[in-house]
C-alpha cells in the first residue's frame, strides 16, 4: 500500500470520527416566571393593588428573592430588583382593583372635597366626605387625616384630596400669649410669654418671656402652651 493510499483511508477516518460525534448539549435558558413574579408583588402592595407585569419581558431567573420597594409618591410604582452579575431590575405599575372586584374598605377609597376649600382655609368635617369608589395617587383615605389641616391651594367640590397639599394648621400665631413650661422629675414651671413665630403642634417657636424680656426656642405642644427642650410631662414623664 502506497503511502496516498494510506494517507487518503487516514482522512476519511478522521472525517468519520468529527461527523459522527454527538454535539455538545446547548444549555437551556431559564427566565424568570413572570406570573409568580407578579403575585410577589401583589403580596408586596398589598389588598386592593394589582401589579401590571409586560408578559413581553424575558428576564433571566433570579437566584434569590428580588427586591421590591416602592418607587416615587402614591404607591403607583415597584421597582423590582435582582441582584448577582446577571442582575436586572424593572418598574412595575401598580393599578387599584375598582370597587366591587376584592376591593375592601381601608385598601382603596379617597377623602373628596364636597365644598370648597379656599387656599390657605382649614378643612372642617362639612368639607369632606370618604368616597370608596375614588383612588388617585397620593390621596388620602381617612378624614380624620385631613380636619384640621390647612390647603396650600384651592380645593374644588369632587376633588380628591392628596396629602402633599396638606399642612399642619398653626396652634400658635405670632404676637399670641403662651405659656412657656419648664421642669421635669415631677417639678413644673410655667411662666407668661409671647410667641414671636407661626407654628403648628410639634413645631417649634421663638417666644419671649414676659417678666425677662428673655427669647429662647421652645416646642408647641398645644394651642397657646410650649415647652422648653428637655420638658417633661409630670403626669406621664414624657416629653
Amino acid at each position: 500500500m502506497n503511502r496516498t493510499t494510506v494517507s487518503r483511508r487516514l482522512w476519511a477516518l478522521a472525517a468519520i470520527f468529527v461527523v459522527g460525534a454527538p454535539a455538545a448539549a446547548a444549555q437551556p435558558v431559564i427566565f424568570e416566571n413572570l406570573d409568580r413574579l407578579e403575585a410577589q408583588i401583589g403580596d408586596f402592595a398589598g389588598p386592593n393593588r394589582a401589579p401590571r407585569v409586560d408578559r413581553r419581558l424575558k428576564l433571566g431567573a433570579c437566584s434569590i428573592r428580588p427586591e421590591l420597594i416602592w418607587y416615587g409618591t402614591g404607591q403607583t410604582t415597584v421597582l423590582v430588583r435582582c441582584g448577582g452579575p446577571n442582575g436586572w431590575q424593572i418598574y412595575v405599575p401598580i393599578d387599584m382593583k375598582p370597587a366591587g372586584q376584592g376591593a375592601v374598605q381601608g385598601g382603596s377609597g379617597a377623602v373628596v372635597v364636597v365644598r370648597p376649600v379656599p387656599r390657605g382655609g382649614t378643612i372642617t368635617a362639612g368639607d369632606v366626605d370618604f368616597r370608596p369608589d375614588t383612588y388617585v395617587p397620593g390621596g388620602v383615605t381617612a378624614v380624620d387625616q385631613v380636619v384640621g389641616k390647612v390647603v396650600i391651594r384651592a380645593l374644588s367640590p369632587g376633588e380628591a384630596v392628596r396629602a402633599n397639599v396638606l399642612i399642619a394648621a398653626n396652634a400658635v400665631k405670632r404676637g399670641d400669649p403662651v405659656q412657656i413650661k419648664s421642669g421635669g422629675a415631677g417639678i413644673e414651671v410655667a411662666v407668661e410669654g409671647v410667641a414671636e413665630q407661626d407654628a403648628p403642634v410639634g413645631g417649634r417657636v421663638r417666644v419671649r418671656n414676659v417678666a425677662s424680656g428673655n427669647r429662647m426656642q421652645a416646642i408647641v405642644v398645644a394651642p397657646g402652651i410650649v415647652a422648653l427642650p428637655g420638658y417633661k410631662n409630670p403626669e406621664d414623664g414624657r416629653e
